[in-house]
Formats: C-alpha cells, sequence, structure tokens
C-alpha cells in the first residue's frame, strides 16, 4: 500500500488537535456545552487519527501498530454508542462489539505466532509477548462488551462510566503512540521521560476521575 506524501504531517496535526479536545472532554463537566463540544470533536478527530494510523501502519507493514489503531478504533466508537444508546445505529454497534474484539484478539493471536516463526523470534522488532498482550486486553474488552449487553445495557451509571472509560482508553493509546512513537518532531530538551509520560499518566488520572464522577453524580 503507497503511503501518501502528506499523511504523515496530516496524522501529525490531527493528532494535536485530539489531544487539545481529549483533554477539555475529559475535565470538563459532563454533558455540558463544552463537554460536548470537546467531545465531538475528540471523536472525529480520533476516528481520522485511527484511519490514518491504520493507512500508515499497513503502508509501512507495522502489524503491532495495526492492531493498535483497531484497539484504538473499537474503544472510541463503542464509547461513543454507549453514549448514545438511543440510535438505533448506536446499538448495532453495540451488539456487534464483541465479534470486533474477538476478531482483534485472533488477529493479535496470529501476530504472535508470526513472531515466534520468525527467524530471530519479532515482528516488528517485537517478541510474540507483546502481541499477546494485545490479545489479551482484547480478549477482557470482548468479555466487557457482553457483560454490557446483557447486564447493563439500560444501567445510566455503568452506562456513563463506560462512555468514559473507553474514550479514555482510546486517548491514552494514542497519547502514548504520540509521545513515545513522535519523539523526532519534538524538540530534544522535551525527550525526556518524565515530559512524555507525565501527558499519557493525566489521561489515565482524568479518566479515572470521569468514571468515578460519573457514577457518583448518575446516583444522585
Amino acid at each position: 500500500m503507497k503511503e501518501p506524501a502528506f499523511l504523515a504531517i496530516a496524522h501529525l496535526w490531527v493528532g494535536c488537535i485530539r489531544i487539545v479536545a481529549g483533554y477539555i472532554a475529559l475535565a470538563a463537566p459532563k454533558g455540558k456545552t463544552l463537554h460536548r463540544a470537546a467531545g465531538t470533536c475528540f471523536f472525529v478527530t480520533m476516528i481520522l487519527l485511527c484511519a490514518s494510523g491504520l493507512w500508515l501502519s499497513l503502508a509501512r507493514d507495522i502489524l503491532f501498530t495495526v492492531y493498535l489503531s483497531w484497539l484504538a478504533f473499537h474503544a472510541v466508537v463503542t464509547g461513543w454508542a454507549t453514549a448514545a444508546s438511543r440510535h438505533s445505529f448506536a446499538r448495532v454497534i453495540t451488539y456487534l462489539s464483541p465479534l470486533s474484539s474477538l476478531t482483534m484478539m485472533a488477529g493479535a493471536v496470529i501476530g504472535a505466532f508470526r513472531a515466534a516463526s520468525a527467524p530471530d523470534g519479532m515482528l516488528n522488532g517485537l517478541p510474540p509477548g507483546a502481541f499477546l498482550a494485545i490479545a489479551g486486553i482484547a480478549c477482557l474488552i470482548s468479555g466487557l462488551d457482553g457483560l454490557f449487553i446483557f447486564r447493563s445495557f439500560h444501567h445510566g451509571a455503568r452506562r456513563t462510566a463506560r462512555h468514559g472509560w473507553r474514550m479514555g482508553f482510546s486517548m491514552f493509546l494514542a497519547s502514548g503512540i504520540f509521545f513515545f512513537g513522535n519523539t523526532r518532531f519534538l524538540p530534544e530538551a522535551l525527550h525526556h521521560p518524565v515530559f512524555l509520560a507525565t501527558p499519557v499518566l493525566l489521561v489515565v488520572c482524568l479518566t479515572a476521575w470521569f468514571a468515578i464522577r460519573a457514577r457518583f453524580q448518575t446516583r444522585a
């Protein structure tokens, strides 16, 4: 697959917009205009980011980031579908979500076997365990998708918390790739591990805060 010359730069700038929109959406009061506007911007840019990331990964034959793009796409789309559960299309996405995550798990297991069968025991410079980790995460997400469908689809608190952590998880994946995989675009003075890790850890903290706040506010 050919890589368009502009795609890498567009991918970078979309990623920058996504970071700003994601932090605002996580920090803003739930359900307010600012949260909705930032969340919509985050959702759109995440879809574009996953699509461009998938294209770049296929063009460069990097199977591992194919699965990361798929995982981030699955998280953000199911997160949106959870918040928009009144729409029939969103419900279809929710009911199909276990199939997507199980397919992702199977693909990651295949990647692990390819890595194990390679002469150096590596694929894309990674051992089989890296692909098995993706498979394990996909398996866990598939189980959570199934539980949501059969046990708590209409439960407001769980639905809001699921929306928050799915969006946060997709942002966590994208932020990790952005800050640790694109250091060549950052000034050398900012290559310190503390600077690179802080935005990623901030996503984890904001996501946890959002999910906990959502559960208590919905019950109030």
